[in-house]
Parts: structure tokens; sequence; C-alpha cells
């Protein structure tokens, strides 16, 4: 999947493409070690690490001329919580004599499984711990939003079920559970107010990753699964929809909602990749998202009864803002801007969706059927 985003980012990076290269290098050197290194220090190292090619993303290409304040507050909220992780370290090496993932983990208490939960949730990111990602997504340029949403933000993911022994007990999940149903529904009805299309999927990964700590948390074999394929199935759709965001403002000049309209009386070539998006987006079947959230609410529902009746609501939620930037940008009248300022489609910024929904979601798709 990073090679796969790295793809798909190469597309939209700028001029200076030896900052842009050695940036995705440095994030894929640590992806390499943090996904094959045993040992917690070097884990969390490569975690924090990971933040410093975002950050001269954003402070080379940002779109606002205050961007390295936003850097500053992306980088003081993350440290916040990760950096009493330090404490934990120091502590679990002077108990057990080693920095390994699988010593013996039973002395570390409610409070350590809770900063475990807390240090890597706030790169997912949980609810409560996203006030940074839409500050990173509305400042970074498109092939950053890409990269930012479809490999840091799995990160967390990844970290989690790393230190999975150390937060598996049932006194996490029974006071987390009910704060995560709650708003997971909270940020999808959130996502159904925003004007901002970049904003709105920058909320929408905030709706879509809270699946994961849920599916972590019921430490079973069919969650641990569907919670890799989650991540998957939001690191192509969500880069998906950051580089429709992207001809989108091409072409109007705008991220805003009300004035992207009329898609459909000029581009019916773009209007079908919309829609293609739209059908990924809300895991419609056949796409592989259908099977990861059935299997996730199956999941879900061995942790309560309860919390999938409840949790019936997210999908629709889902379906009703995916539906709000579909109808407003094909379907409403043409906009005025389009027609004062005239649009040049460039058939190259198309590779990567074309890539992305007609290549590796049917591979996706037949390797779930079978």
């Amino acid at each position: 999947m990073t090679c796969l985003v790295f793809f798909f980012a190469s597309f939209f990076t700028p001029r200076c493409r030896v900052l842009c290269n050695f940036c995705m290098g440095f994030m894929f050197f640590l992806r390499l070690v943090l996904f094959s290194t045993s040992s917690l220090f070097v884990l969390y190292v490569c975690y924090e690490c990971s933040l410093v090619p975002i950050v001269v993303i954003i402070l080379k290409w940002g779109s606002y001329p205050d961007r390295s304040f936003r850097c500053f507050l992306l980088l003081a909220f993350t440290s916040f919580f990760t950096l009493p992780f330090i404490y934990f370290l120091v502590s679990f090496y002077l108990e057990g004599g080693s920095f390994h993932l699988y010593c013996n983990s039973s002395n570390i208490g409610l409070f350590g499984r809770i900063l475990f939960l807390f240090s890597f949730g706030v790169k997912l990111p949980i609810y409560g711990l996203h006030f940074w990602l839409p500050i990173a997504h509305v400042e970074a340029p498109t092939f950053g939003s890409i990269v930012l949403a479809g490999v840091l933000l799995k990160l967390g993911g990844v970290g989690l079920i790393r230190v999975l022994p150390f937060i598996s007990v049932q006194s996490v999940v029974t006071v987390f559970l009910s704060y995560f149903v709650l708003f997971t529904i909270y940020s999808t009805l959130v996502c159904c107010w925003q004007s901002d299309f970049k904003r709105l999927v920058a909320y929408s990964s905030v709706a879509h990753m809270m699946f994961i700590p849920m599916l972590i948390l019921a430490d079973e074999v069919l969650s641990l699964k569907m919670s890799f394929v989650v991540m998957f199935m939001h690191g192509i759709s969500s880069p998906l929809l950051f580089m429709l965001v992207s001809v989108s403002y091409s072409i109007f000049r705008t991220r805003q909602l009300v004035l992207m309209r009329g898609i459909l009386t000029f581009s019916p070539l773009l209007s079908f990749l919309f829609v293609s998006s739209f059908f990924i987006r809300i895991s419609a079947p056949p796409f592989p998202g259908f099977v990861a959230e059935l299997f996730s609410f199956i999941s879900l529902f061995n942790l309560s009864w309860f919390l999938v009746s409840v949790y019936i609501l997210v999908p629709f939620f889902s379906l009703l803002y995916n539906v709000i930037w579909l109808s407003s940008s094909l379907f409403s009248s043409c906009s005025p801007v389009l027609v004062i300022s005239g649009a040049f489609l460039s058939f190259k910024s198309f590779y990567p969706i074309f890539i992305s929904i007609f290549v590796f979601v049917p591979v996706l798709s037949f390797f779930l059927a079978f």
C-alpha cells in the first residue's frame, strides 16, 4: 500500500522533485523499519520521525502564509500525547531489562495501556485526538495529502496491532467502547455540515478510521484481518478523493461545494470517475469495502450486540455526506466560475485515478472473493 500511495503521489509532485523524492524515500525507509522491528524503542523513534517529511512538505509547499505556525501546532499536539510514552519506555526497560515487544507486560497497569492507546491513536486519528488532521490536510499540497491519508494515518493502526499484547485487556475495552461508538457517529455527522471538499475528505478519514481501534480491541482473528482490509481500503479511497479534489480545484479554483457545480455538463469522463469513487467510498458491492464492513460488523457483534444496533447509523450518515458532495458537484446547475474561466482537462491527471479504480480495486476484490 505504501508503494501504491507513493506512486499516486508522484503524479502530483511539484517541480522540485529532489526534495519530494527525498521526503517520500525517507518515509518509505521509516515504514520498512517500523513494520519489521521487534524493539519498542526503535518503533517509537520511527513512529515519531514519520512526522518530519510531512512537516517539510507543508513548510515548503503549504497553501497559507501562516503554515509555520500550523506546523508548530501539528508537532505540539501530536507530541503532547506521544512524549509521555518515553516515561513508559524507561520504566519498561528497568522492569524487563529489554525493549523487546514480546517481553512480559503484566506490570504495566491500566494507565500504561491507556497511554499506549493514546500514543498510537493520535495518528489514526481517533476523535478527540484528531484536531491536527484538518490543519495538516488543508495546508498540505495534493501529494502531501495523499501521503498523509494513505500512509501516515495507517501508522497508528499498525502501531496498535504491534503493541496489542499491552492493550488487549477487558478493562480498556469497557472504558473506551462507548466513547468510540458515540464519536464515530458524531464525526460522521460532522462531515454532513462541511462545505469545503478537502475538509470533508479529511473529517471522513476520522470517521472511517474510528473502526480500527474497536476491531483491534476485539482481539480476534477475523477482527484483526478486517482491520487490515479497512486500512487498505481507506488507503485507496481517501487518496482517490484527494486526487479528485485536486482535479476539481484545477477547474473551479475553489474547494467550496457550493461553487463546484455542473461537472456532468462538460465532462462525462470526470463525472464517471466521481460516480465510481462515490461507490468505492460508500463500500457498495461488489467493491471490497463492502466485505470489510460486513465482517467488521460481525466482529463487533462479539463485543456487544447493542453496539451493532447503534452502529448501523454510521453507514447511513456516511451515505448522506457522500451523496452531498456527489450531487453538488455533478447534478447541480453549471457553475458561473466554470462559464467565465473555462476548463482544460489534462488526461495526465487522470492516470492515477484510472489505475486505482480499474486495476487495484478489482484486484483486491478478486483477492477477497477467493
